[in-house]
């Protein structure tokens, strides 16, 4: 049975939203430039074997084995009148414990394998399972990726994937490297990757490339010349994902690809809000402001509510404000002086990190963050009571919960 979750071929989500990647590279005190969302390549490679299963000896199983190793007992025959059982009663024993590989040699000149010798030795019935497990190799440079790799969605098929904002990364003409395979199993380390005990088989699973939906952010910190670097965030738990993030930083024809895959940041964001027609004094950009690139947004541009996922072309989102937002793939802190829209932006980002956070967050926690949010946004912090009364109009039933806790406490 393969040990990994099957590849899917068109999930409705292919990752998170990208705010959680900027918020994470934020809370790392860097400034992120920008965010490309991609269709990694990966090599999916099958590995077959075997595995020492151990379960509980059944008592007279045991015996019969003790018989054969410590009594000189050889036959179907002998086991039978020496334990004084019927003979199709120790065939059937006899024939399991042959299937299992504890026993070779025929009914009348029965001997225990090594596998039976340790099973009485050590009192536990051991039982060689077939089992299989894929991994997956950088598409690049052949690397191998980390056993968390092996249990989220990989995309098989991105044929009907031309719409989507995710860009299939091309692989520059490498190929499959059969060599990788053959060191990374001589790699002492290797059972880290949940691989067989004893590898009969393994090869390349496809000749073409899967998958993998990653978001690419383009970094650095806040002082000047420190140079740019990427992260990279996938569905590997805990977000960011290292393995990758280590495969891209060391393949130089990844950074200039995606650097030519953007045009000038003030053409592009000038772009973005001519397309709905928006008067220039609407908006305006600073280069410079204090979380890199900034643009100060009238009011009236923001969305009624933050139900989308994406922001519509020469719109922003409400929930865009007082954090960075994605204009083309360059990120873009956004930003507006009306104090009524940066409240309404507080509370949204609070109720959307409420509803989607796994864990119910302590009461410090979420002080801790309505905190951050009204630090960010230059805001006195808005009572709980208002916020609660927004979480239940807009029916977050999740956040509104966590809310009332709160309250009782």
């Amino acid at each position: 049975m393969p040990m990994n979750s099957p590849a899917v071929s068109k999930p409705k989500y292919l990752l998170y939203s990208y705010y959680k990647a900027l918020d994470y590279v934020q809370a790392q005190g860097l400034l992120p430039q920008r965010l490309f969302r991609v269709l990694y390549p990966l090599w999916r490679v099958r590995v077959q074997g075997q595995q020492k299963v151990a379960t509980e000896f059944d008592e007279l199983e045991w015996f019969l084995e003790r018989g054969l190793q410590e009594m000189g007992l050889h036959s179907v025959t002998d086991l039978a009148a020496f334990f004084g059982l019927e003979f199709d009663f120790v065939q059937r024993l006899v024939d399991s414990a042959r299937r299992i590989g504890h026993l070779r040699g025929e009914n009348d000149r029965l001997e225990l394998t090594d596998l039976g010798i340790e099973s009485v030795r050590d009192r536990v019935r051991y039982d060689l399972q077939k089992s299989s497990v894929d991994l997956y190799f950088d598409g690049l440079g052949c690397s191998p990726l980390s056993p968390e790799h092996a249990k989220i969605p990989i995309l098989d098929d991105i044929s009907g994937m031309a719409k989507s904002p995710f860009q299939a990364f091309s692989q520059f003409g490498q190929e499959w490297r059969p060599e990788a395979l053959s060191e990374f199993l001589a790699d002492t380390s290797r059972h880290d990757f949940l691989l067989p005990g004893q590898v009969s088989t393994s090869g390349l699973l496809s000749p073409e490339p899967v998958y993998m939906p990653a978001y690419f952010v383009e970094a650095q910190e806040n002082k000047p010349g420190s140079p740019l670097r990427l992260l990279a965030f996938s569905q590997v738990k805990g977000l960011r994902d290292t393995a990758l993030e280590d495969a891209v930083n060391r393949n130089p024809t990844v950074f200039r690809a995606l650097k030519a895959k953007t045009g000038s940041r003030p053409d592009e964001i000038r772009r973005y809000f001519e397309q709905s027609g928006l008067k220039k004094d609407a908006w305006y950009l600073n280069e410079k402001g204090p979380w890199g690139a900034q643009v100060m947004v009238d009011g009236q541009v923001f969305l009624p509510n933050g139900d989308s996922d994406e922001e519509t072309p020469g719109r922003l989102a409400l929930r865009s404000v007082g954090r960075y937002a994605l204009i083309y793939d360059w990120c873009i802190w956004v930003m507006c002086d009306d104090a009524g829209i940066r409240k309404q932006a507080a509370i949204e980002q609070l109720l959307e990190w409420l509803q989607n956070v796994n864990v119910t967050p302590a009461q410090i926690e979420i002080s801790t963050k309505f905190a951050s949010i009204c630090h960010r946004l230059s805001l006195p912090q808005p009572a709980y009571d208002q916020v609660l009364l927004f979480a239940r109009q807009r029916g977050l039933g999740r956040a509104a919960a966590r809310l009332e806790e709160m309250e009782e406490k």
